[in-house]
């Protein structure tokens, strides 16, 4: 029998049986309680959460580790510096994607010009991608405690967030102190997050504790937290934008570096299905049964993974076409056609080029040798474009598809 939840079934049964189906979840075996109220807006009464371990749960496990093979699988056939390239193109794709969820205002070019150190000193988008460039680095973020998620927030978003509504600077011992509400498109309120702050810290305490504890496999953990962040709400603002940094933290460090900079990008095509769990979650019909929002992030989490196998599969497959025809050139030297193939991978997986420093890194070259080669290079295969004093450099993608 397929597993439903109770907002679904108090509309299919009867009122008896919708109170003797959430009794049933809620004594099963292998329930799991937690320490969290879950109150709908507007409404009078208030549910612990719980979890319970279904089949389907077990099943969207399993199914994820196996997509997690196949992912590690199509990694080995990558060359290195394709997945580099490829992993900035993701990180951009992830900072706009998830400041475009929260209905913040970016474009790829001032994220790229950030990654690639590019124009002012300091851009109001440069904590943010710095963030999200660590995850394929090795540092480590301290997420413990609730001042840990607070040191976190001042240096990823709050400096930007209260420059733009000076009312979104926290003013709490650690988070805020005054309420607030989240509001739909048509500007009703939906939901209300915990306050006062005392309860702020004492539930996130709470929620914290089932991230770290041993008793969940980690992405049970990674799914309820990312629940209870939100419906915490523990910020004026930056909420979802941090609680989705939070999880990409944790699958970098337990995963593949690159599953971690892909999340935002699936959610964000999937951003009316994301909200609705968060909505189902919430409702008083619902009961706290974190059962459906669990299962429903877990195959989250398998999306975006097979997501990134198809799109790197199709980008490496690519290459290697057109790395085929490459020999056509009829280059004179194997440094030239390294050249072609780096400036080839530039243009597929990336985008903006590659920086003549870069050149230098990939080949061990120097920058004479290198200029040489480019300058070497006929005029309808090189695509050329200038940012401040840098110039970078990619093979002109249409070249193959004429010959």
């Amino acid at each position: 029998m397929k597993f439903i939840s109770l907002t679904k079934y108090f509309y299919q049964h009867t009122q008896e049986e919708y109170e003797t189906e959430y009794i049933r979840r809620l004594e099963a075996p292998f329930t799991v309680h937690f320490y969290i109220p879950i109150h709908q807006y507007n409404r009078k009464s208030a549910y612990p959460a719980f979890l319970c371990y279904t089949g389907e749960i077990l099943r969207l496990v399993e199914k994820f580790y196996k997509t997690y093979e196949q992912f590690l699988y199509t990694v080995n056939t990558v060359p290195p510096v394709v997945l580099y390239q490829f992993s900035r193109l993701s990180i951009v794709e992830e900072v706009k994607s998830t400041n475009d969820i929260e209905g913040v205002h970016s474009t790829r070019k001032e994220i790229r010009d950030i990654i690639e150190k590019r124009g002012p000193q300091y851009h109001r988008l440069q904590n943010v991608v710095y963030q999200y460039m660590e995850l394929l680095g090795e540092e480590e973020i301290k997420f413990d405690t609730c001042q840990d998620i607070r040191n976190f927030y001042d240096e990823f978003t709050h400096q930007e967030i209260s420059k733009e509504n000076p009312q979104n600077k926290l003013d709490g011992s650690i988070f805020r102190k005054e309420p607030v509400q989240i509001e739909a498109a048509t500007g009703k309120t939906i939901h209300q997050g915990l306050y006062p702050e005392s309860r702020i810290i004492e539930t996130m305490d709470e929620a914290l504790h089932i991230l770290h504890s041993d008793e969940y496999p980690l992405l049970i953990r990674l799914a309820l937290f990312h629940y209870f962040f939100v419906y915490i709400h523990p910020f004026y603002d930056g909420n979802g934008r941090t609680d989705r940094f939070i999880t990409s933290y944790f699958l970098s460090r337990q995963f593949h570096r690159l599953l971690a900079v892909r999340l935002s990008i699936y959610i964000k095509r999937n951003k009316s299905r994301y909200y609705h769990m968060l909505e189902e979650a919430d409702s008083e019909r619902n009961r706290g049964d974190m059962t459906p929002f669990v299962m429903g992030f877990l195959e989250i989490l398998i999306g975006s993974t097979e997501d990134t196998i198809g799109v790197l599969s199709r980008k490496n497959e690519q290459m290697r076409k057109y790395e085929s025809r490459i020999d056509a050139f009829q280059l004179k030297d194997k440094l030239l056609k390294e050249i072609y193939i780096t400036l080839l991978q530039a243009a597929l997986f990336y985008g903006e080029g590659i920086s003549m420093a870069d050149l230098m890194k990939v080949t061990g070259k120097n920058r004479g040798t290198i200029q040489k080669r480019i300058d070497e290079i006929p005029g309808n295969h090189l695509i050329v474009t200038k940012a401040g004093k840098t110039n970078y450099y990619k093979l002109n993608l249409m070249l193959f598809k004429e010959n």
